[in-house]
């Protein structure tokens, strides 16, 4: 019994050291950023995960995000604000469907700070 407890405590340690290091290689979502490229980690991490369990979805969402940062890029903040505002209507549609309720409330928030961020 104490052997399994000792190596149930190496492997939090482990574990814990090793989030930052992911988090440094942008595997997992900041939180803090409000950056249309932020978003698009985001997803990335939530399929990932499995926060986002099809496929399909992930594709057409990850396809908003990008064609926000291409907006964006050819100086079109309306524009980009308006593709994310699609890509919240379809996480919403997709929550407890295609994509995990809890999760799919936080990408919400996440895409509602980048718009406020670009002004929208």
């Amino acid at each position: 019994m104490k052997r399994l407890l000792a190596l149930l405590g190496i492997v939090v340690v482990l574990a814990l050291t090793a989030a930052p290091a992911f988090a440094a290689d942008g595997h997992m979502c900041d939180h803090y950023s409000t950056t249309i490229e932020s978003l698009h980690h985001c997803v990335v991490h939530a399929q990932g995960m499995g926060h986002i369990t099809k496929q399909g979805v992930a594709k057409s969402l990850m396809a908003k995000v990008d064609a926000a940062q291409a907006s964006l890029d050819r100086g079109n903040a309306h524009t980009a604000a308006n593709q994310l505002r699609a890509f919240i209507n379809e996480v919403n549609a997709q929550s407890g469907k295609g994509i995990q309720a809890d999760h799919a409330a936080h990408l919400v928030m996440h895409a509602e700070k980048v718009i406020a961020a670009l002004g929208g």
